[in-house]
């Protein structure tokens, strides 16, 4: 009897008269009517089982043969390759998740500084690189707020070999001059920007820009003769474009 089969294959199958019925789509009561044999299943329902289970069709009809499809898989095997597949198929959507991310994480660790103009390193130098309109740093070279920085292209050789002709310089802003005293500065003279080693002589009140290239004098500043003598802060980042 057919509803007996459809028993033992439920039982194979590990499932109860609830969960057949949800596969088939009927009520549970319809599947315990079946087994009784109070109803026959339809052609429909039939063939769906066969398909669903990899059952053998002239088993399930007639009870002749295996139940199985010969060299389907087994049940078990068959919900054991759809979980690994459930089981795949959320770790690639977990890792395209994470590789957006990651990709999100990436774009926001870079950071565009406009370049705001030119400084002087020496006579000015003709530049025959096209312009940066941009310095693209990560995020974590950033110490503060953007604020506190100017992104600037030298121009001249007075600071060669550490600092050459076309670099892109980011000056980190401070007014402090005895602070930055030594230190590598960018300074604003009657309205001209340069780029030198800051050297304060106390005893002659002389501010003292001095060229890394011995090719360079030093530039010797009277605070008194000049109308603006600024200090715009220290070299804090160098990038130099090879090639």
């Amino acid at each position: 009897m057919i509803g007996t089969r459809i028993t033992m294959l439920r039982k194979k199958l590990k499932l109860n008269q609830t969960q057949l019925a949800g596969y088939l789509n009927v009520k549970p009561a319809a599947i315990s009517q079946m087994e009784s044999g109070r109803i026959r299943p339809s052609l429909d329902k039939v063939i769906e089982m066969a398909r669903l289970w990899d059952v053998n069709l002239h088993w399930l009809l007639t009870g002749g043969g295996p139940m199985f499809v010969e060299g389907a898989p087994t049940p078990m095997r068959k919900k054991a390759r759809s979980k690994l597949k459930k089981v795949n198929e959320f770790i690639s959507a977990e890792l395209d998740q994470l590789a957006r991310e990651r990709g999100e994480v990436k774009e926001s660790e870079i950071v565009n500084i406009p370049v705001s103009g030119e400084i002087a390193a020496g006579p000015p130098v003709p530049s025959t690189e096209p312009e940066v309109e941009f310095l693209t740093v990560r995020r974590g070279v950033i110490r503060g707020v953007m604020d506190d920085y100017i992104c600037l292209r030298v121009n001249g050789r007075s600071m060669e070999p550490i600092i050459c002709n076309n670099d892109l310089i980011l000056i980190r802003q401070n007014k402090d001059w005895r602070k930055l005293s030594g230190q590598i500065c960018a300074v604003r003279v009657d309205g001209g920007i340069t780029l030198k080693r800051l050297v304060l002589d106390d005893k002659e009140r002389m501010i003292i820009l001095t060229p890394l290239n011995d090719e360079f004098k030093p530039l010797l500043v009277n605070p008194e003769e000049h109308q603006d003598i600024t200090l715009l802060g220290s070299l804090y980042y160098l990038m130099r474009k090879v090639g």
